[in-house]
């Protein structure tokens, strides 16, 4: 490392400790950034502004990110406290001076901005020429991520909009909160500069549609926009979806024609013996595997569960659970919902008081359209069983069969680093992620999983599988999203019962955690070239604690979650020809 770089890291921290705004002159470069609320891929981007704590009473910005690939530019910003809607209820503004030419545009703090986005209010304004032009999301390909609450975000705007006059090359950005005692950054006047370069971000590996191995059980959930699949105008391109992902089962929402669909399924799949679970309110299972049961969840019947015989495949039977939550701003209907939920499955599984026998250790999914576009609380109530209304609905309750969280599963576009499932290019709304999977990591192993959206497909790909560039766009504003359970008999988590286990990884403690843990295994034979590394949802390493050489017995690892983001991770042991993983919740 070059003195000048560790002169420049050290004012930095200094900067950092005193509370003192940084603003950092860099050499920029692009990234693969993924918009999906996650933020991992952050990591490794270089903050252009780090602002100081408790100069904004209401909103206190903290760090600016600013990043690209070959198609967007990305802006990260973070709050020091509080969390927030990006969407709705805040005065959140962005001025991009993109041509880095104060004398045009919108007169700014020092440059001379040609877009001016309200994020509140889900609307901007383009100055061009003296004019004023009204722009919605969809004229600057606006993607931002999360859909519900955070104390950070991630947003992408087109690099090629017509606001930017084409090309955006290099400009100065402002954020500013529009409010009494707010916050703006940077506190000084000219904006954060950032230059586009001309190095080449690689775009994304595609993901096949295909099963990694052949008998892989694979789940697709999908909202079909009211009569959906029986219309005459859309069915057409629901089939071809549908016949490209070729599921096993089918979870559908917003389905109420109930007598008419499983005959069209199994129209489309003559081969196969196709049941259905009966409708509830809007909702439906369709299965290969034989129906045992199914029923109603809660009183408002938006969540329900069917019950297959996948007992020669798994070993056990498989329990889908179906949902659609109340839409739009209905957050006091969501939490109550999924409050509910989470109460009747904490009773089924500790008492049994179910709407059927269900055994222990039963894998199940709960998928389906549960419309989290507010607060954060309803995902970790699903997640966590962290019921916020226990006085009406009990005591917290972990969901797995381990006693641990759940996985909310993040899949991103199969051609597109893009985590959105719902996009309505007419609405004032961005496209965002409504549509979840969350499933049992302690019984079933993750597959190949993915959103499909054709638009963003390539024409090999679509004439591959029998797609055409328009049919996720016509046929719902929902896009479908598959999830492959893995029969891989090479890949499980733990090992089997009965069979002589290399090594375990006992536990980490605490869990969950802020920011420290320790990882505890014990170790019956040595292992030889072996590597612990810390892996996040997607799979992607973002720590790695050791590699050599371990000696039987037990052995501890610290693990410090200081500079990453919330979420759940995963420490992987290798070792012998074997892998094992344990599940780590990091809590901020």
């Amino acid at each position: 490392m070059s003195k000048s770089l560790i002169k420049k890291q050290i004012i930095f921290g200094l900067f950092q400790i005193l509370g003192i705004p940084f603003l950092c002159s860099t050499l920029f470069a692009g990234h693969s950034i993924t918009i999906d609320g996650q933020f991992q891929d952050w990591d490794n981007v270089n903050v252009a502004y780090a602002d100081g704590q408790t100069d904004g009473m209401s909103a206190d910005f903290a760090d600016i990110k600013i990043t690209y690939d070959m198609d967007f530019l990305f802006i990260y910003f973070s709050f020091h406290d509080g969390e927030f809607l990006l969407q709705d209820g805040n005065t959140f503004n962005l001025y991009i001076d993109s041509d880095n030419n104060p004398e045009t545009g919108l007169e700014k703090n020092g440059i001379g901005a040609e877009l001016h986005w309200v994020f509140g209010q889900r609307q901007g304004t383009w100055h061009s020429n003296g004019n004023q032009i009204s722009i919605w999301q969809n004229d600057i390909t606006l993607r931002t991520g999360p859909t519900i609450t955070s104390n950070e975000f991630e947003i992408a705007i087109s690099r090629y909009c017509d606001v930017f006059g084409g090309e955006i090359v290099e400009g100065n950005l402002i954020i500013e909160e529009v409010s009494s005692n707010s916050d703006t950054v940077p506190n000084e006047s000219g904006g954060i500069y950032f230059s586009i370069g001309e190095d080449a971000v690689p775009y994304p590996e595609p993901i096949p549609f295909e099963r990694p191995h052949e008998n892989d059980i694979r789940i697709l959930s999908y909202n079909t926009l009211h009569t959906g699949i029986v219309e005459p105008d859309r069915q057409p391109h629901f089939e071809r979806i549908i016949k490209a992902i070729d599921p096993d089962i089918i979870a559908l929402q917003e389905h109420s024609e109930w007598d008419e669909i499983e005959d069209i399924i199994q129209s489309w799949f003559p081969e196969d013996n196709w049941t259905a679970s009966w409708t509830y309110r809007d909702l439906i299972v369709l299965s290969r595997f034989p129906l045992i049961n199914d029923a109603n969840l809660i009183s408002s019947e938006r969540s329900m569960c069917a019950l297959l015989d996948t007992e020669n495949e798994m070993g056990h039977n498989l329990l889908i659970m179906n949902s659609h939550l109340s839409c739009c701003d209905n957050d006091e209907a969501r939490q109550q919902q999924v409050d509910e939920f989470a109460s009747v499955w904490r009773d089924w599984r500790l008492g049994g008081n179910g709407p059927f026998p269900l055994e222990a250790e039963t894998p199940f999914i709960h998928v389906g359209d549960f419309n989290f576009v507010g607060q954060k609380q309803q995902v970790i109530t699903l997640r966590d069983g962290d019921i916020l209304d226990e006085s009406t609905y009990g005591a917290d309750y972990p969901p797995d069969w381990d006693e641990s969280s759940i996985i909310d599963l993040f899949s991103r576009h199969t051609e597109k680093r893009m985590g959105y499932t719902w996009r309505s290019d007419g609405s004032s709304f961005n496209p965002g992620k409504l549509d979840y999977i969350f499933y049992s990591d302690a019984t079933i192993d993750s597959g190949r999983h993915f959103v499909v959206n054709t638009l963003a497909m390539s024409p090999e790909t679509l004439a591959e599988n029998g797609l055409e560039w328009n049919d996720t766009q016509e046929a719902s504003d929902h896009l479908p999203r598959v999830f492959d359970i893995s029969l891989n008999p090479n890949a499980s988590i733990g090992h089997e019962e009965g069979s002589p286990a290399e090594f375990i990884i006992m536990a980490n403690y605490p869990n969950p955690f802020n920011p420290i843990t320790t990882i505890s295994l014990t170790i019956n034979n040595p292992i030889q070239n072996g590597s612990m590394d810390i892996i996040d949802m997607n799979g992607r390493i973002v720590d790695h604690m050791w590699s050599g050489n371990l000696i039987s017995g037990s052995h501890t690892f610290k693990w410090d979650g200081q500079i990453k983001s919330s979420g759940i991770y995963f420490a992987r042991l290798h070792g012998n020809g074997i892998s094992r993983t344990h599940k780590m919740i990091l809590l901020k």
